[in-house]
């Protein structure tokens, strides 16, 4: 799956890399972007439902957030309910926007983020 993200937001071509949590090399260009993935979560009220969830992470220069807020609508038309293909055997999954989160600023490595939130729904067998 995390690939098959990957994929997506480097075809977007706004990015200078997109990496994997906590492999961003210090002093990377900017802006990049980071998938993280989380495990899967039953759903309320659906026995035989789940979701998977994951974040993209944006990180841009600390001059504006008006970049990074164009790099959130153009990672939603990237991954909001667009169906994406991973594996062998092949498997489709769609991701489902959920919220961004608010302006932040990462003090370490002096850049603005903004955190864009999915989730996979899926089927418990």
């Amino acid at each position: 799956m995390r690939r098959a993200i990957y994929t997506e937001l480097v075809d977007t071509g706004k990015f200078k890399a997109v990496y994997q949590p906590h492999t961003a090399p210090e002093g990377c260009a900017t802006p990049y972007a980071v998938i993280k993935m989380y495990g899967d979560d039953g759903v309320p009220d659906n026995f035989k439902g789940q979701k998977e969830g994951f974040s993209v992470f944006i990180y841009t220069d600390p001059d504006s957030y008006v970049p990074i807020d164009s790099l959130v609508m153009a990672v939603r038309e990237a991954l909001d309910k667009v169906l994406l293909v991973y594996d062998s055997p092949v498997r489709y999954f769609r991701p489902e926007y959920i919220k961004t989160t608010e302006d932040a600023f990462d003090d370490r490595k002096n850049l603005f983020v903004k955190r864009v939130d999915f989730n996979i729904p899926g089927i418990r067998i």
